[in-house]
């Protein structure tokens, strides 16, 4: 089984990872800049050594005079007076003075601002710094500019960078920790009130199915807890239905046991094979009857269940559909001399459950013959017009009075001085039960002036491509 992770080490797992890596980087980048730093504060002493060496460069008739003086080691350390170096190189690019390996970097431009690198001498990482000093003098042969260096190797420069980088990575790592304990801090805080949710959930009653107040809840949260409320009150009213459908089972069901009990005894006390025969023949009766109405509270829960879910749904041809039941049909309306007629032409697509489209028809046509006389006939005809489609089932039966109309879609509700024909007074409640949950509506009317009736279904169109 997979363990689930809380969303709180979810977080702490992507921040600090990425807090690490932040540190990582900026680390570097502060050892880059504390690098920087001391160059620059270092440098301008290089810079000031080679000016002061510089001004004391002067030239007379061909002959460059240096006068290196003291002040441009002061500025450095005296125990790294042997780690300095210096050259003064003509304009012929002879050593005058100094270092003679030490060589300029280019680019220099007499008279021009000193320029400094980083370099190599003498196998030791070197900072480098040169300008070039115009002399002014005419006797000179390869120009008139001496060019003077000055270099100094790079240990005190690294030593205090890693000074200044120590001491801002050890701010940077206490803000990380600070950072850390805050973030903890502020997720703690932030999942209490779904903690409060999760305990108030817990500690309801199973069969609470009330919605879920948004009080004290992160507005994150609220479309889960609206989901989790819908969800809810669709179990809340499919388990109210089921309550009901049960209760109303449970009544019925007395009266077919309480028949089959006083058959199966008044059959013990008979001795004659006609009156036993007999009796098994209202046994079968009882027993079909009893069926046929569980089979009906199984179709009914079908279609309240349908209707809190609407899923397996797709296009279905209610002229196809309306036709195929008409020839399952047929036999039983030949058995009682009904004339069952079929009109309709082209399709006649809805969007639905067709095994509930079915049940629909087959519990309408199914009514139509049932209570009508022999020697009549009856209508089953469907159509599409303007975006509707249209299904109407009629008969010559006793119809239904305009009072008994809106009753008739009621459980087990039958009418007086029809009770001859079998039924268990279920079937018009699940018409009204897959009629709602297609989102279609139906209508009870009179068929002739003579009586009858007819019962017209309508559905909304289906148009492939259109939103579901």
């Amino acid at each position: 089984m997979k363990h689930s992770v809380s969303l709180r080490r979810r977080v702490a797992i992507w921040l600090l990872p990425s807090l690490l890596l932040l540190l990582l980087i900026n680390a570097a980048l502060s050892y880059l800049g504390a690098l920087d730093a001391v160059n620059r504060a270092y440098d301008r002493s290089l810079t000031a050594s080679i000016k002061s060496i510089a001004e004391r460069v002067h030239s007379l008739e061909g002959n460059i005079a240096v006068d290196v003086p003291y002040s441009a080691f002061d500025a450095f350390e005296g125990g790294v007076q042997e780690r300095i170096f210096y050259a003064v190189i003509g304009p012929d690019g002879a050593l005058i003075t100094g270092y003679e390996a030490l060589t300029p970097p280019g680019g220099l431009i007499p008279d021009g601002p000193p320029r400094i690198i980083d370099g190599q001498f003498q196998n030791e990482d070197v900072r480098i710094g040169a300008m070039k000093k115009r002399l002014y003098d005419p006797a000179l042969t390869g120009g008139d500019a001496a060019t003077i260096i000055f270099a100094e190797t790079t240990e005190s420069r690294l030593a205090l960078a890693r000074v200044l980088f120590a001491d801002s990575l050890q701010r940077q790592v206490l803000l990380v920790i600070f950072g850390t304990v805050i973030l903890a801090f502020a997720l703690t805080t932030a999942f209490k009130p779904l903690l409060k949710l999760r305990d108030a959930i817990r500690e309801r009653d199973e069969a609470d199915l009330t919605p879920i107040a948004h009080t004290d809840v992160p507005s994150e949260v609220r479309p889960l807890i609206d989901a989790i409320n819908h969800h809810t009150d669709r179990l809340s009213t499919m388990m109210a239905a089921r309550r009901r459908l049960l209760a109303d089972a449970a009544h019925q069901i007395r009266t077919p046991l309480a028949v089959l009990s006083t058959q199966i005894e008044y059959g013990q006390r008979q001795s004659e094979p006609a009156e036993i025969q007999h009796t098994f023949k209202s046994l079968l009766g009882t027993i079909h009857s009893t069926r046929r109405m569980a089979d009906q509270l199984l179709a009914l829960s079908h279609a309240e269940s349908l209707e809190q879910s609407p899923r397996d749904r797709t296009a279905v041809d209610m002229h196809q559909l309306a036709k195929e039941v008409c020839l399952e049909q047929a036999p039983l309306a030949l058995q009682k001399r009904i004339e069952l007629a079929f009109e309709g032409d082209g399709e006649a697509p809805v969007r639905g459950n067709a095994q509930m489209l079915r049940e629909l028809i087959s519990n309408l046509l199914d009514n139509a013959i049932r209570y009508s006389p022999p020697e009549t006939q009856v209508v089953v005809a469907t159509g599409c017009l303007n975006g509707v489609v249209a299904l109407s089932v009629g008969d010559e039966g006793p119809g239904i009075p305009p009072a008994e109309r809106d009753k008739v879609f009621q459980r087990f509700y039958r009418i007086l001085g029809q009770g001859t024909a079998p039924g268990s007074g279920l079937g018009l409640a699940i018409v009204q039960e897959i009629v709602s949950s297609h989102g279609g509506q139906i209508t009870l009317d009179q068929t002739s002036a003579a009586g009858g009736l007819t019962i017209l279904v309508e559905f909304a169109q289906h148009r492939p491509g259109a939103p579901r």
